[in-house]
């Protein structure tokens, strides 16, 4: 696999929204099941998977990555949180939609907070053709959303949430820069804002390459508490990131 980008685009777009949206319209959780299947609940050490028995073989992919995936997001961010997470597959695309709305039904995961409950919701249709490396990085990058939600101003700009849960989704992955994000250019000279729109994809991983470029100048633990430190602000300041030093990190990196 040469590239996750191009199969995961649709894969984290405003999932953090899509939280913050949910919040205040709790639903009721549907059953996973139809007139032919069953609903099947897999338990893992950390947490659950809620599916239809007629997607059996997707659940069990997702719950053999369940526990991995929390451990990775845990071993990054040493913060107080659960720990744990429960994910759901809706069987139907009516039960998909009732979850998280017709505007996000495409995605293959999103975060999304059902009262007081943190769910992961997977588009079993988008999700069933990734590799087990892109349903991994797509887990890391949902549970990390499940993680910090708590710690994350509703206003805590894109860039900084996306880039964030994506950097956590890929560490340790060994893949380049490139291949994470092909869509870069060294053509920048703002942070990224367009998280919708034909520049969505363009701007997660812009976003994504930030957290990259700070990793290399603050290391590991340097990325999480700037993400620690600025995400609970209602506002971040645009200097907080040299974007020249981006810039010129992006034309090293990628030319």
């Amino acid at each position: 696999m040469k590239y996750l980008r191009p199969l995961l685009a649709i894969t984290v777009a405003m999932t953090f929204l899509l939280g913050l949206n949910v919040a205040l319209r709790p639903v009721e959780l549907q059953p996973t099941a139809t007139p032919h299947c069953k609903e099947v609940v897999a338990t893992t050490a950390s947490g659950t998977v809620t599916s239809s028995s007629c997607d059996s073989e997707l659940a069990s992919r997702v719950s053999g990555l369940v526990d991995e995936s929390v451990a990775g997001v845990a071993d990054i961010l040493d913060i107080s949180w659960s720990r744990r997470v429960e994910v759901v597959i809706p069987a139907t695309d009516e039960e998909l939609v009732a979850l998280v709305g017709p505007a996000f039904a495409d995605m293959a995961g999103i975060a999304i907070r059902d009262g007081d409950v943190q769910r992961v919701v997977i588009n079993r249709v988008r999700a069933a053709p990734l590799t087990p490396l892109e349903l991994r990085v797509l887990l890391r990058h949902e549970i990390t959303h499940v993680a910090t939600r708590d710690l994350t101003s509703d206003s805590a700009p894109l860039w900084l949430v996306e880039g964030f849960a994506d950097w956590v989704a890929f560490h340790g992955l060994g893949l380049s820069l490139r291949q994470a994000a092909p869509l870069l250019t060294s053509d920048v000279s703002a942070l990224p804002v367009e998280f919708s729109g034909p520049r969505r994809d363009l701007a997660y991983q812009q976003a994504y390459s930030i957290m990259v470029y700070l990793e290399s100048r603050l290391g590991e633990r340097g990325v999480v508490d700037f993400f620690l430190r600025n995400a609970a602000l209602s506002a971040v300041d645009p200097a907080a990131v040299d974007v020249a030093g981006w810039r010129e990190f992006l034309r090293s990196s990628i030319g």
